[in-house]
Formats: structure tokens, C-alpha cells, sequence
């Protein structure tokens, strides 16, 4: 490896492994521990890491000098994190750590959509304005965008085209600051990868809003693919004579378990005049929210029941047969709706039903995580580190 790829692959373990030895790094990452200790120094010299102290775990009874740990310094720079939907579009800036020391969210209108980059343009350096000390130390920009990105022209591939005039081409010319554009689950699964110790190197993200995705991370590093194909989990097949999804086929993943169908059922349910508790819930059909379905189904009401344990039955055939096919050590389950403790035990038990050929099936594998929704901006936050500071420094 070249010189700044063992400065990357140190750097990276240490953010991941810390509070972590010379020695240990130089075993689990194959550097020499020459190089390493070389490398390190560096570090410490530049203010990127630093002695933290002696390993107290080897014991006053252990031959030679205790191992002294690093860590990161973790206000040394930050970063910033931005994620649009079709809904909200949020901005988050965090230390090396993921520790938010900014963040704010707005409704999207329709003149925003259709303005979408100049919008964030204006923004970003609203904000960045209004936080001159932090401006001084920023490191970079992610954009984590619903859809995925055309590498080549920097624009959000989506079936619905709701931001055609995203340009991610703009925002690096007129911004001061680095940018990177990713979708924004791959976002989520690198933010939980960086920022999480406890994940593991090869783990899928499973999220769960509007729409659906799944990112994978293999071997510490986000699986691409080589076509738009990859991660789109909600558009798999659960029910061949089911509802037709935008997309053109029947009984589609996401035509249950998104919040877009969900609401569209609810919707028309409260409309129908149907005996439902959702009309004592909200003034309107429009009015609605997946919390207010959240609390109808928590109520007993028996139509809202029926149709989110159904879409809890499919969510966990698909999850069981994810655990199946790609064996990730873990899967992460993020969504609003699994908020609701009874959602959440209703979908754990029908994927332990789809594994009981094998031990102890959901315990180590499928977590769910708990919601929140600055996810996407933080992950582009840890998306910008990556590229912006474990991989250039």
C-alpha cells in the first residue's frame, strides 16, 4: 500500500477500534508495526490523535511496558450532513464522533422542490454564516439524496423524477466546500458503520420511510453494484396478485409496508366512512400521520390490525429470506413505525417464525434500531469524513 493508504487504513481503525494500542493496529490491519508506529507519531504531531493513556486491562502482573492507546480527537474538524426527501429536508453538522453540534429540519413546499438546489444553496450558506467558528473547521458537505446518483451528471435517479433540477454539479461550484452526493440509506448504513462500534464490517440497513431501500456494507466498505438494481428491496415481489406498484409490477414490498401505502390505505379508509378510530384521531384524512396509525393500531382498531400485520408478515418473509441469501452478520431494522413496541414484537416474532431452522436466529442478526430521523444527514456526515478526511488526510 502506498503511503496515504496505510495513513487511511490507521486512521479508519482507529475511528472504528479506539481506545486501541500500536500494537493491535499493526496485527488487525497487517501494517507493519514500524510503519504504524510512524504513522501514528505523525498523527499525534498534527493533532489528529492522541495518547490517551496506558491499557489498565493487561494488569500490574504483565511483562514489559503497558500498551498506550489512542483515540481520535474528535472536535479537530466537522462536518456537515444533508438529507431532502419528498417531505422535510434536514441539515445536521457533527464532530468526528457523529456528536451533533448543529441541526435543524423544514417542510418541503412545492416551490421548493422545483428549486431544490438553489434552495440548499442558500441554506447551507445561511447556516454556515451563522456558525463562523465551525464554517472555519469544516471539513466538507454530504448530500444524501432519495434516489440514487448518475456518477456522471451528479443528478437523483428516482422513478418519479420529483427532483429533476437537482444538480449536484451546482452546489460544488457555487458552495466553498467539498461535496459529496449519496443515496441517502447508504448514507444511514455508513453513518451506522462509522459512528457505531458494535456494528460489524459486513451488515445490511433496512429503512423503512416513504419509500424503501436496503444498503449493504461488506468487508467495511458500502456494496455499490453495477446497476440501479442494488438496495431496492421494496420492489421485490411478496404478493403476485397484489396491488400495483408505480413501477409497474403487482405486490410489491413497498405497496405494504412503506409509509407512502400505508397512509394511501388509511387514507381512503377514513374516507370510506368506515368504522375506524382514525376519525376521532384528526380532523381530516389528509391530517394523518404514521403516528396516528401507529396509535390506531395500538387502540385495537381492527382494519388498521389486519392490514399492518399483513404488511408485518411480508416485511418479515423478506427480512428472513435477506438474513438467508446474504448472511450479513447483522441487519438493521430503522423505520417510525417499529417506535410502537407491539409493532415491533409482532414483525420480531414473524421473522423468528421464518428462522427457526436455525439457533438462536434473531437475537445476533435483525436489530431494530431506534428511530431517528436526522439518520440521513448524520450518515452523510460520516460519508463526507470518509471522503473528505480518513481517505486525504
Amino acid at each position: 500500500m502506498t503511503t496515504q493508504e496505510n495513513r487511511s487504513t490507521i486512521l479508519e481503525y482507529i475511528f472504528r477500534h479506539a481506545p486501541v494500542a500500536r500494537s493491535t493496529i499493526a496485527k488487525k490491519t497487517q501494517i507493519t508495526p514500524a510503519t504504524v508506529t510512524s504513522i501514528t507519531g505523525n498523527f499525534i504531531q498534527e493533532g489528529i490523535i492522541r495518547e490517551i493513556g496506558s491499557d489498565e486491562t493487561q494488569g500490574d502482573s504483565s511483562p514489559g511496558r503497558k500498551k498506550i492507546l489512542l483515540d481520535i480527537v474528535p472536535d479537530r474538524v466537522y462536518a456537515m450532513g444533508v438529507e431532502f426527501t419528498m417531505r422535510h429536508v434536514r441539515f445536521l453538522i457533527c464532530s468526528l464522533r457523529g456528536i451533533s453540534v448543529f441541526q435543524t429540519s423544514a417542510l418541503l413546499e412545492t416551490e421548493v422542490k422545483e428549486n431544490i438546489t438553489e434552495f440548499l444553496i442558500h441554506k447551507i450558506t445561511e447556516i454556515l454564516d451563522r456558525l463562523p467558528e465551525i464554517s472555519k473547521s469544516l471539513i466538507g458537505i454530504g448530500i444524501a439524496v432519495p434516489g440514487h446518483i448518475d456518477p456522471q451528471q451528479d443528478k437523483v435517479t428516482i422513478n418519479s423524477s420529483t427532483y429533476p433540477g437537482f444538480s449536484g454539479k451546482e452546489l460544488k461550484n457555487r458552495l466553498p466546500f467539498p461535496i459529496i452526493c449519496e443515496n441517502n440509506v447508504r448514507c444511514m448504513a455508513f453513518g451506522r458503520y462509522l459512528f457505531d462500534k458494535t456494528s460489524p464490517e459486513t451488515f445490511a440497513f433496512f429503512h423503512i420511510g416513504l419509500g424503501m431501500f436496503c444498503a449493504m456494507m461488506k468487508d467495511s466498505h458500502l456494496f455499490q453494484g453495477t446497476n440501479y438494481y442494488a438496495g431496492e428491496i421494496g420492489h421485490t415481489i411478496v404478493n403476485p396478485e397484489g396491488k400495483k406498484c408505480e413501477c409497474g409490477k403487482r405486490g410489491c414490498l413497498q405497496t405494504y409496508c412503506s409509509e407512502t401505502w400505508l397512509l394511501k390505505y388509511c387514507r381512503l379508509l377514513y374516507e370510506s366512512n368506515a368504522n375506524t378510530v382514525l376519525t376521532s384521531l384528526k380532523p381530516s384524512s389528509e391530517d394523518l400521520t404514521i403516528e396516528d396509525i401507529s396509535k390506531a393500531f395500538s387502540l385495537g382498531d381492527p382494519q388498521i390490525g389486519n392490514y399492518i400485520s399483513t404488511a408485518l408478515k411480508y416485511l418479515g418473509i423478506t427480512i428472513s429470506n435477506l438474513a438467508i441469501i446474504m448472511n450479513p452478520d447483522r441487519i438493521y431494522l430503522h423505520c417510525s413505525l417499529f417506535s410502537n413496541k407491539e409493532i415491533s414484537e409482532e414483525l420480531m416474532d414473524y421473522i423468528k417464525q421464518q428462522l427457526l431452522f436455525v439457533d438462536d436466529p434473531t437475537d445476533q442478526t435483525v436489530q431494530i434500531v431506534p428511530y431517528n430521523p436526522f439518520e440521513g444527514p448524520k450518515g452523510a456526515a460520516a460519508y463526507g469524513i470518509k471522503n473528505f478526511y480518513i481517505d486525504t488526510i
